[in-house]
């Protein structure tokens, strides 16, 4: 199977440069040469076929050979709105999140949220993204958000028609959930997922009068990247 690189840029050209982080790992550490077969892709939706064609120390020429759309235009939006976990549990859940196909990651500040990433964390967390869609095959890159208000997160999904989730141990189980699968909903789905502290009782309320159905996952209590992947994966079930 062809190697598969980012490509910073649009795919208008036949001949592509490919530069920079990716074009190092491609010369340096793959040790591919010219006439070698790749793959690439933008993060938009489109992937081309790609040959070799020159070689420089920093930088690689690549002939475009064939192009394909993504997909997955059958698979409906998937956003996931979690509170943030700390250390580096955060990136490997961005990254869980990545390989999975989730549309959009918003991190939330609730009531009992211990930890603001920040924008600079946030920028870093980028690579881990495309990173994860170089090796998970994903075509389209995954939208991580800036950091919202809980509040603010209900009054911008707005009437959006997705369906609404939130973990919450007293809800109910999700093999009784609508009696369906939850990606069943044409636009898609919202997952929300508190703190190590659980949401507080005003923020279960404020979901459901935004229509969100409060769903049980596990017998335990979970941290937050287990329940954000567990019900994330859930819903990216065939």
């Amino acid at each position: 199977m062809a190697h598969r690189f980012f490509y910073e840029g649009s795919f208008d050209d036949d001949l592509l440069p490919l530069e920079g982080s990716e074009a190092h790992h491609l010369l340096h550490v793959l040790r591919l040469k010219e006439g070698d077969q790749v793959l690439l892709f933008n993060g938009t939706g489109i992937e081309v076929e790609g040959k070799i064609e020159k070689t420089g120390r920093k930088s690689v020429e690549i002939r475009v050979t064939g192009r394909r759309e993504s997909g997955d235009e059958t698979q409906v939006p998937l956003i996931l709105a979690t509170a943030v976990p700390k250390g580096d549990r955060f990136r490997w859940l961005v990254e869980k999140a990545a390989e999975l196909g989730v549309t959009k990651l918003v991190p939330l500040i609730t009531e009992r949220s211990s930890v603001d990433p920040g924008e600079n964390k946030l920028k870093k967390l980028q690579q881990t993204i495309v990173s994860a869609a170089k090796q998970s095959g994903q075509i389209r890159l995954m939208e991580l958000a800036p950091v919202q208000q809980l509040g603010d997160f209900f009054n911008e999904i707005g009437e959006s028609g997705a369906q609404l989730l939130i973990a919450d141990p007293q809800g109910v189980e999700w093999s009784q959930l609508n009696q369906s699968n939850p990606n069943s909903s044409a636009a898609g789905t919202v997952i929300l997922v508190g703190p190590e502290g659980g949401f507080s009782p005003e923020e279960v309320q404020a979901a459901q009068d935004a229509g969100a159905q409060a769903v049980k996952i596990n017998a335990g209590i979970l941290r937050i990247e287990t329940a954000a992947i567990l019900m994330a994966g859930l819903v990216r079930l065939p």
